[in-house]
């Protein structure tokens, strides 16, 4: 039974499925599945053993979620809808982090390889050219959603231990990922296997093997009646097009940020208020897509610090374990660096649950490192009397 309610869980917010339900088939549908995910959380934590909460988060979702409401209120929505987003927050800190504790490594790489693989599907089945515009993201529904399900799944790769799965899991994460043509995506791909070398030199061949699977894309782009026009700048830069290189860039993140320096500078100790770095906030419709500046822009620098340190404890601790565990380093990464371009890190189920998950297994590891030395030490006293 547990087991049962466990993947439920892990389907509807891994595979991201009220939302893809609420853009493609019926809201009334994704609604009655959004509450029931929700429910199954809330009972799982109620049938389960309780461990410790993650503190961390749990903090700063108060600071923030406080701090925001008071500093100010232009941007908030109706009480009920902010209301909705706390409880949602908390309920997933809560219950969700023993979802995660009870979550094998196996179990997370299937379900973010079974999100990966929906990205080829809506090629098929789903795909809105209007709309798409030839980049693709499968139940994640924006682009560098569904790459960064493809980074986390690539790096998750590195703890599979059965050669073909391990080999079939990174061809399908790194050729997902590229279909979401996510500067993003890419840019992580390659900083993961140049450290992946560190483990073994053969791991070079991934390089090669992204090079081929990219320049195959672009030879198969040239041959469409409608280019891809990421894939399209993509050749021109590789080719040496400055032109195509600057087109590349244009509309970059940074631009995004730099609309709302000033308003941090403004009032950098608690923030403009909730939503106010939101779509439609101070800065314009599109928002800040950046989980971090959202964070000081609304509720001021202390849940800021929190949350990169927060970030430092996860990448420091996967880095002390990386021999032991690379994957654990590498998903920080991931997770750390995709929130410089995500700003819905508060309200967003697989988000949450990857920064619970990675912190979980840290701790588990930690532990397990702590318990083996005393064991053996034990053991090697017993010996010896």
């Amino acid at each position: 039974m547990n087991k049962v309610l466990k993947f439920s869980i892990l389907g509807l917010f891994m595979l991201n499925i009220p939302s893809f339900i609420l853009t493609y088939l019926n809201p009334v549908l994704s609604s009655a599945l959004s509450y029931l995910s929700f429910g199954l959380l809330i009972l799982f934590f109620l049938t389960n053993s309780r461990s410790e909460i993650n503190k961390w988060l749990l903090v700063i979702g108060v600071l923030y979620f406080c701090i925001g409401s008071l500093s100010g209120q232009t941007y908030i929505p109706p009480f009920d809808v902010y209301l909705i987003e706390w409880v949602k927050y908390f309920i997933i800190v809560i219950c969700g982090n023993e979802v995660v504790k009870r979550t094998t490594t196996k179990e997370m790489s299937i379900f973010l390889l079974i999100g990966a693989s929906s990205i080829i599907l809506q090629i098929f089945l789903f795909n809105n050219p209007l709309k798409d515009y030839g980049r693709y993201s499968g139940f994640f529904l924006n682009p560098n959603a569904g790459g960064f399900i493809c980074i986390l799944g690539y790096a998750l790769s590195y703890s599979i231990k059965n050669r073909k799965f391990k080999f079939f899991a990174q061809w399908t994460f790194t050729l997902m990922g590229l279909l979401t043509f996510s500067r993003t995506f890419i840019l992580l791909w390659v900083i993961i296997n140049l450290i992946s070398i560190k483990l073994s030199i053969k791991n070079a061949n991934k390089l090669l093997l992204g090079a081929g699977l990219l320049f195959t894309l672009v030879a198969y782009n040239s041959f469409l009646p409608v280019k891809n026009q990421r894939l399209t700048q993509l050749a021109g830069t590789i080719s040496g097009d400055s032109n195509a290189a600057r087109d590349l860039n244009e509309g970059s993140r940074t631009e995004t940020w730099a609309k709302f320096y000033e308003f941090v500078l403004d009032k950098p100790l608690f923030g403009n208020g909730s939503g106010s770095f939101g779509g439609g906030g101070l800065g314009g419709f599109l928002g800040a897509h950046n989980s971090y500046l959202k964070l000081i822009g609304e509720a001021g620098i202390i849940p800021f610090l929190l949350l990169v340190f927060y970030f430092i404890y996860l990448i420091k601790n996967g880095y002390h374990l990386f021999d032991h565990a690379p994957y654990l380093f590498f998903m920080a990464i991931a997770l750390a660096s995709i929130l410089m371009t995500n700003h819905s890190f508060f309200k967003n189920g697989y988000l949450l649950f990857s920064a619970l998950w990675i912190y979980a297994q840290i701790n588990l590891l930690k532990r397990q490192k702590i318990i083996e030395p005393v064991n053996n030490m034990n053991a090697r006293k017993t010996s010896l009397e």
